[in-house]
């Protein structure tokens, strides 16, 4: 019986800590054809495809505003603005990298996944 309680331990601090979580991918994503370059790299995290928020904005003509109080930013784009709280985030080196697919789909850019070249295609003209 003791044994059994002190292996739901060892488990359950494995998963609080994330060990046995699939590890980040590097993804390269395109925005109208061209490569998007960034610091840090866009990565796959549980399926969903982040990047720094700063290079996603610009990589569409957007533009950023940072409100300290909701914690949230919000980009705009051709008058479509997109807010994103923090908490739908991930920071990686410091840096805040955001969902691909909230910000491309409220911005009305096409976002779809290259099977082919393992890669995003974004598209502003859509």
């Amino acid at each position: 019986m003791r044994t059994s309680k002190v292996r739901i331990a060892i488990i359950a601090a494995l998963v609080v800590a994330g060990v046995g979580r699939a590890a980040d991918q590097t993804v390269a994503v395109y925005v109208d054809g061209k490569l998007l370059k960034c610091t840090p790299a866009a990565i796959v995290r549980d399926g969903v495809t982040y990047v720094p928020l700063r290079a996603a904005a610009d990589a569409v003509k957007g533009e950023v505003t940072w409100q300290p109080k909701a914690q949230m930013a919000v980009v705009c784009r051709g008058g479509q603005c997109v807010p994103i709280k923090k908490s739908q985030c991930i920071e990686v080196g410091g840096s805040l990298l955001v969902p691909l697919k909230i910000v491309g789909t409220a911005l009305k850019c096409g976002v779809r996944w290259d099977a082919k070249s393992k890669s995003v295609r974004l598209s502003t003209k859509e």
